[in-house]
């Protein structure tokens, strides 16, 4: 969880700049930089089943240690790019090392943490990296400018040696995560490869209800939620730091005390409520285009409310995935629940901006309410596994 939180510090120094620098500071087309993120999540959806696979034969922390090495050599030579062939390069290897660090990541915590506690384990990590990544994001905006590239590189630097960072603490947790000979051996007479995964038809469902909930709400954060607030409800550029700043700090703040009441409620329930509280969200964020004298609150109050969910979704999702995955699989569950992230993310980005850039705000808002509605409704009817019963000390 302190390797977490350092990483998270790196990544929220550049995640608010990492477009800026390639466009401002790098001068690449705004249709081209924004070509280098597509690229890179493309990459780390392409790279997962092999990360799955290695995972469960090698375990998670040998794939987080050279997923982090990767990573750290990616983000930090992001601070040599000059043009976009060297993006596309760089991109690459920063996608392959995200593509390994986040499912086994998830797989070692799994590991390290009882049945029962894995729901507040990954809520706190969600806290964390939220916290770290609010505080990252200060520091960065008090240090770039645009008339001083160095400050960019710096950062890039910076989320460099944060990876690096979090190795040695993983280095430090002995013998756990690994495999060895004789389990090697024992999991192979198990393993029947991702078909064992995809004949699941509870991970089935549950993958085809998060790759929705994800398109629908996520992944229209940085391009759909950005350009309606700027474009059409003529919010400035630096107000949508607010909007950010009261998500994160929520979830820093709350998420621990939400973790904790969600043990009262079904995970079929928590997961429509998730969805139902980021359809409400982008109903704020409407007001904001019909009433332009209230674009700021409306564009806080959809930050607000989509916190919200964000804090019942984080934790049910990865401690569900994990228990429905069997030790000798655990890699492979995680990986394709994280291609449901990346193909999300690769479809929202496009959707949003080809609506938006019609001028069809209300269609766009539409379809998201009316979509995330429709997952709500197949989320409670997700037959899902009796969420673990707290054991006594």
């Amino acid at each position: 969880m302190f390797g977490i939180s350092l990483s998270a510090l790196g990544n929220g120094m550049v995640l608010p700049f990492s477009f800026v620098y390639l466009h401002s500071i790098r001068h690449m087309p705004i249709s081209v930089a924004g070509l280098v993120f597509s690229y890179g999540a493309l990459i780390s959806l392409i790279a997962a089943p092999a990360v799955g696979t290695l995972t469960d034969k090698w375990g998670p922390k040998i794939v987080l240690i050279f997923s982090l090495v990767i990573s750290a050599l990616g983000y930090a030579g992001l601070a040599f790019v000059t043009n976009a062939p060297q993006a596309f390069m760089v991109m690459t290897i920063c996608a392959i090392g995200q593509s390994a660090m986040w499912p086994s990541q998830s797989a070692l915590n799994a590991e390290l943490t009882p049945v029962h506690l894995r729901e507040r384990i990954f809520g706190s990590q969600f806290a964390i990296m939220n916290l770290g990544l609010g505080i990252g994001g200060m520091v960065s905006s008090l240090v770039v400018s645009l008339d001083k590239p160095l400050t960019f590189q710096v950062l890039f630097i910076g989320d460099g040696i944060s990876y690096l960072v979090y190795l040695a603490v993983i280095l430090t947790l002995g013998k756990v995560g690994g495999r060895s000979k004789e389990r090697r051996e024992a999991n192979a007479k198990l393993d029947g490869g991702w078909s064992d995964v995809i004949q699941d038809k509870v991970f089935r469902k549950v993958w085809l209800v998060a790759l929705f909930a994800i398109f629908l709400s996520y992944s229209q954060l940085e391009v759909g939620y950005a350009s309606f607030a700027t474009g059409v409800a003529g919010v400035r550029p630096s107000q949508l730091a607010w909007g950010y700043g009261i998500n994160t700090g929520m979830i820093a703040i709350f998420q621990l005390a939400v973790t904790k009441r969600l043990q009262k409620l079904s995970r079929a329930k928590a997961l429509a409520a998730a969805t139902l509280f980021w359809a409400s969200a982008w109903v704020f964020l409407a007001i904001g285009g019909f009433a332009k004298s209230y674009a700021v609150l409306a564009m806080l109050l959809c930050q607000f409310v989509f916190a919200i969910g964000e804090m019942i979704w984080s934790p049910v999702l990865p401690a569900l995935v994990n228990e429905l995955a069997p030790d000798h699989l655990r890699g492979r569950y995680n990986s394709a629940s994280t291609n449901a992230w990346q193909v999300g993310m690769i479809l929202g980005p496009a959707c949003a901006g080809s609506l938006l850039g019609a001028g069809l705000w209300v269609l766009w808002v539409a379809l998201l309410f009316v979509g995330l509605l429709a997952v709500c409704f197949f989320a409670l009817r997700l037959k899902l596994p009796v969420r673990p019963a707290t054991q006594s000390a």
